[in-house]
């Protein structure tokens, strides 16, 4: 129960980002099929630069962890102001990927309100919201490092509520705000997102619980830099390919079964969120653990921190999977009223369910291994089966089978989670990572 009370506020947390993304499908939903497919290319290529910069940056959490955990709290804001610098950094090397948005256009069309056209306004607007997304990211590793998540639920849920707010009035318009339609979706994100950076990042400075961690000032130094970037490479390219090969398996293979198709994806992708995200929020919190334990020096700690986590991950993503599949209509009923898309997403959806024992191995023990600081195998290792089951598979699929529909892209995605999460709890146990150190 301790290590669920600490988690809950990083579940949360996590919940509200995917409500932040089912927000948007339901407002965009509103405006058409053409319209709700169109946020799917967009939206899973400013998630490959989020899972990499999430994943990089969660190795922040382990070097403030192991610090906090040997007592030295000096290192916690040197760490925490590195990790914002950082993120800063891949924020505004995103936004330089402004013009690849043609990219949309040259696949699905350049005219107004085009499918591709759609796509690439989308993705343009959404990549000013990732300087601002990316350092809450890195404030919030801080807090969680340090015991204290309270503060980032706080400013989440505000975020959130904003989100809500601003998406529905800039989509739709109102007496004091000009409709901007389709455009709304992503503005809202950014503005919210902004304003939610602001409220941490005021926290984060001058808040007086934080002195002692010295994060009310930049610091003189860029000490543990070096080893943040060698360690978190190398986590960052496993969240990126992570979610890259679901963007192989949705936008593209899944593309060629139609839009209607690519509109049940996206409806899919977001439910699916609202299983993983709370698992991913025990799993944060578990780097947060087993780097305590591994400052501490006690590696049996570090072991029965990530015994209980798989547990609780095990036991919600297990129920929610079946709860999914048997209320599988009103759920995705909920986003779109089109008979065909609803047909497709809930043709699908047993794949999504059946995996979810081998996702609670999957979230749970990589985040346990970069506790420890060990990315590169499961870089490797994620590389590998991506190119093996999603490349290959999917090649073969959309070839040879594709009068079997799209359900047999989601069946492909249940057998790389299968693989990956099998892959990750054998590694734990090999008990490889007890050599490793982040504060050297």
């Amino acid at each position: 129960m301790a290590t669920l009370k600490l988690a809950m506020p990083i579940i949360l947390l996590n919940c509200t980002f995917a409500m932040m993304h089912a927000t948007d499908a339901w407002v965009v939903g509103k405006l058409g099929g053409t319209e709700l497919a169109a946020i799917t290319f967009p939206s899973i290529s400013i998630f490959v630069i989020v899972s990499f910069a999430y994943s990089f940056l969660g190795i922040v959490t382990a070097q403030i962890g192991q610090s906090y955990g040997a007592g030295e709290n000096n290192k916690c804001g040197q760490y925490a102001w590195i990790g914002l610098i950082s993120a800063f950094l891949i924020g505004i090397l995103s936004i330089c990927l402004w013009p690849a948005g043609v990219i949309f256009e040259l696949f699905a069309g350049n005219q107004i309100d085009s499918l591709g056209n759609l796509e690439s306004r989308y993705f343009k607007i959404s990549l000013l919201s990732l300087p601002g997304v990316l350092a809450t990211n890195a404030i919030a590793n801080y807090y969680i490092g340090t015991k204290n998540p309270s503060v980032v639920l706080i400013c989440s849920i505000i975020g959130l509520i904003l989100n809500i707010a601003f998406t529905y009035w800039l989509v739709f318009g109102n007496s004091i705000i000009p409709k901007l339609g389709f455009n709304g979706a992503a503005w809202g994100t950014v503005i919210a997102t902004t304003i939610e950076f602001a409220l941490i990042f005021l926290h984060f400075c001058l808040s007086r619980s934080n002195n002692k961690m010295m994060t009310n000032r930049p610091p003189k130094s860029l000490m543990g830099m070096k080893k943040l970037w060698s360690t978190g490479l190398p986590a960052g390219t496993q969240g990126a390919v992570d979610a890259l090969s679901w963007g192989v398996l949705i936008g593209v293979l899944i593309s060629y079964y139609g839009e209607n198709a690519l509109a049940s994806a996206a409806i899919l992708t977001r439910l699916w969120q609202f299983i993983f995200m709370p698992a991913e929020g025990v799993a944060t919190t578990l780097i947060a653990l087993v780097a305590n334990s591994i400052g501490e020096g006690s590696v049996k700690h570090a072991k029965q921190h990530a015994k209980i986590c798989f547990r609780i991950n095990s036991l919600f993503m297990v129920s929610s999977g079946l709860i999914l599949f048997l209320f599988r209509y009103p759920l995705v009923s909920f986003f779109t009223d089109q008979s065909e898309i609803i047909s497709i997403a809930c043709s699908s959806i047993i794949f999504i369910s059946i995996a979810q024992w081998f996702d609670a191995m999957n979230v749970t023990y990589l985040h346990a291994l970069q506790g420890t600081g060990d990315t590169k195998w499961t870089s490797k290792a994620t590389i590998i089966i991506s190119i093996i089951i999603l490349g290959g598979g999917g090649a073969i699929s959309v070839i040879f089978f594709k009068d079997l529909g799209s359900s047999l892209i989601w069946a492909l995605a249940m057998l790389y989670s299968i693989l990956q999460g099998s892959l990750f709890r054998k590694r734990w146990h090999s008990n490889s990572w007890q050599h490793l150190n982040l504060r050297g």
